[in-house]
């Protein structure tokens, strides 16, 4: 008879229950740029792989394109995000950062270096590898899994 767990004892559990605490504490490290963790996930993004369709940035963020729209609106309100028409699709923009969002996200970095430093804090360097590759494996069953019903990747 195989043991019963308790649910706080699943993988998905504790790792859900982690990163809506990384995310608050994120969310609090952000609040003085007046940023939320998604649009600095969606400049980061950007700034790192360069104009791309709103549809593109929704994959890569695996975020719903509504959600997505919705981020980019408020990010070109702020003069963060450039949106122009696709020259190839009249249905898509694309979205690219401006020179001002490179510059917070600049400004951003030491506290969000600092937020990390303070979470991985009695954490070794050695931990810290065994735990992402961990992770890793974990997110390979599950999209393996997912691949067998043939779900997309989440």
């Amino acid at each position: 008879m195989p043991q019963k767990h308790r649910h706080r004892e699943y993988i998905g559990y504790r790792v859900y229950s982690t990163q809506r605490a990384l995310y608050r504490s994120l969310e609090m490290g952000l609040a003085p740029f007046n940023l939320t963790p998604g649009q600095w996930n969606a400049l980061n993004q950007l700034e790192e792989h360069g104009a791309m369709t709103q549809k593109q940035l929704a994959e890569r963020l695996q975020k719903e394109p509504a959600t997505i729209a919705r981020s980019i609106e408020r990010l070109v309100q702020r003069g963060l995000v450039k949106r122009t028409p696709s020259p190839s699709d009249r249905r898509a923009n694309i979205v690219e950062v401006t020179p001002a969002a490179s510059s917070l996200l600049s400004e951003i970095e030491p506290a969000v270096t600092r937020r990390h430093e303070q979470i991985a804090e009695g954490i070794s360097e050695s931990d810290l590898d065994t735990f992402f590759d961990v992770l890793e494996q974990v997110e390979a069953n599950a999209q393996r899994l997912l691949a067998e019903h043939g779900q997309r990747r989440a």
